[in-house]
Formats: C-alpha cells, sequence, structure tokens
C-alpha cells in the first residue's frame, strides 16, 4: 500500500510529502521499524470505517508555516508533512507531532544564570551569550532527542565553557587572541564546535555570540587596579619617548643655527628639559646666584 494513502489536503492542491527515501540522512538511519505493512493500514481503516462519525471530526490537522508534522503509524515513522495546509489523517493507530523550523534565540544568561569560567589565566570571568539556531531536519530533531532546546543550551554551555577556557580575557601582545579583543574569532570558534555537537538532532546554528565578558567580583577590584597601573606605565612611557624627541630636536636644532654649546651644559639642557616635560606639577625655575 503506498505511503500517501490516508492523507489529503484540502485545498485540491498538490501536497509536500518528504518520504524516507526522499532524504540521503534519512536513509542512514533506516530501520526496517520505520516501514509501515499494508495489513496494519488495512486496520486503521476499518477502525476509521465503523466509527465513521467519530473519525470525521478527529481527523482534521493542519500545517502551520515553518512547520512540520511528523506522522507515526504504530509506533513506525510513516512521513513528514512540511507544505502549509490543512490534511485529513485517519487519527486510530498514528500519532501526529509539530516540529517548528523557524529560528530561534536563545540567551544563556537568562535560561542558565550567569556563567563563571577561567580563562586560560585561571582567572574567573563571567560570561554570557546568545545563541540564534533552527531545526533543519525535523526526523532527527524529534526521534534522536528527547528536548532539542535543552540538548542544544547543555551542549552550549559546554562547548562555552571549553572554548573560553583557552583564551586568556586580554593580551598585551596584539597578536595573541583574547576574550576581550578577538570577538569575531570567538565566535567563529564556538559556533563550529555546537555545529558538531547538536548536529545529531539536525539542528543549525547561525549565531554564537558573547554578549557578556567581565571579570568576576572575586578579582575584578585587583584586576581594576592592574589595568590603571599598566595604564599608568604606557601613558608615562609614551610622555618619556615624547620628550627624549623633543630634547633630540632641540639640541641638534641649535647645532644647525651654528650655535655652538659645551657638552656639560648640552647634558645640564637635556636634564631641565626632560624635568619641564615629563613632570606632572608646574615647574618653577631656579636660577644659581653667580659668587
Amino acid at each position: 500500500m503506498s505511503d500517501e494513502v490516508g492523507v489529503k489536503k484540502l485545498d485540491g492542491g498538490s501536497s509536500t510529502f518528504r518520504k524516507l527515501s526522499d532524504s540521503p540522512q534519512l536513509m542512514e538511519d533506516r530501520t526496517p521499524q520505520m516501514y509501515v505493512p499494508w495489513y496494519l493500514h488495512l486496520l486503521r481503516y476499518v477502525f476509521g470505517l465503523l466509527l465513521f462519525p467519530i473519525t470525521v471530526f478527529v481527523c482534521w490537522r493542519t500545517v502551520a508555516p515553518k512547520e512540520s508534522m511528523i506522522i507515526t503509524c504504530f509506533g513506525r515513522l510513516w512521513k513528514v508533512i512540511e507544505e502549509p495546509g490543512c490534511y485529513c489523517i485517519i487519527p486510530f493507530g498514528c500519532s501526529v507531532d509539530i516540529v517548528s523550523t523557524k529560528q530561534i534565540t536563545m540567551d544563556l544568561e537568562q535560561t542558565c544564570g550567569k556563567t563563571t569560567i577561567a580563562d586560560l589565566n585561571g582567572n574567573p570571568v563571567i560570561v554570557g551569550a546568545i545563541i540564534t539556531f533552527q531545526i533543519t531536519d525535523s526526523v532527527r530533531s524529534f526521534f534522536n532527542v528527547s528536548n532539542v532546546h535543552e540538548f542544544v543550551r547543555v551542549n552550549a554551555q559546554a562547548a562555552l565553557k571549553r572554548v573560553v577556557s583557552q583564551y586568556p580575557y586580554e593580551s598585551s601582545d596584539p597578536h595573541v587572541p583574547s576574550l576581550k579583543n578577538s570577538s569575531h574569532e570567538i565566535s567563529s570558534t564556538l559556533s563550529q564546535m555546537l555545529r558538531e555537537r547538536v548536529h545529531l538532532a539536525g539542528v543549525v546554528i547561525h549565531v554564537f555570540d558573547l554578549s557578556d565578558l567581565y571579570y568576576a567580583p572575586e578579582i575584578a577590584a585587583a584586576m581594576l587596579q592592574r589595568q590603571q597601573a599598566q595604564a599608568t606605565i604606557d601613558a608615562r612611557k609614551l610622555i618619556v619617548s615624547g620628550a627624549v624627541e623633543i630634547v633630540s630636536g632641540a639640541i641638534q636644532g641649535l647645532s644647525q643655527k651654528n650655535i655652538t654649546i659645551a657638552p656639560e651644559e648640552a647634558a645640564k639642557l637635556a636634564g631641565n628639559l626632560l624635568c619641564v616635560i615629563c613632570s606632572e606639577s608646574n615647574v618653577q625655575n631656579v636660577l644659581p646666584l653667580s659668587q
């Protein structure tokens, strides 16, 4: 008996069914239990005729856009309907389930709270992430996992912890990737790792980005002091480097204008200029009194 028997579309158009033989992925998982023998279909129709008035009222099923209808007959996968419309399905011995194929956005911070992870240097950081995924194979999603949303959430947490632990929070070397400065690379790594984990459930990951990233409260004050100290050092290096360039240019300018000064005077001039340029407070001139 044909697989198309027992399902009709009301609007008169041609309905689209995804048989088991239409999908190479389903062919890989095909087992003898997925075939429904003809005598089981005959038994369904017999019950449908005996209870005809009841059958008319309970046999209608609708499929909305971005949805798939999975029909199992006597515990065996029968067919998948993906075209929107209203269908007549004899209910006896059949189970009808709807799987949404819309894109879904999940915020890990809202579903499982804030996650504290140790980075590559062992510093605890609080990380949040946003995932956008979509079910592309409704059969795998329905039969391979019990709860596809929970399956994606748990694997996303595992991938997040693994990737964050491989990078430092920040790095002074611009060539070394870090969580703070290499968001694109981190997102690509997270997405690729999660795709490999959820492929079994027929899920495709579109976006996996970090939404929150900061030090844990227990070390936030110490890290802030370290950042301030590092910023002060970098600023001092820049000021000293600029001061040396100014002093060097001043001495060379005097030489080009044929103004000759003794080496002792040049050293004294350089010291005074460096003191004036690098000082944080206003400089007071001190003039020596000649004896």
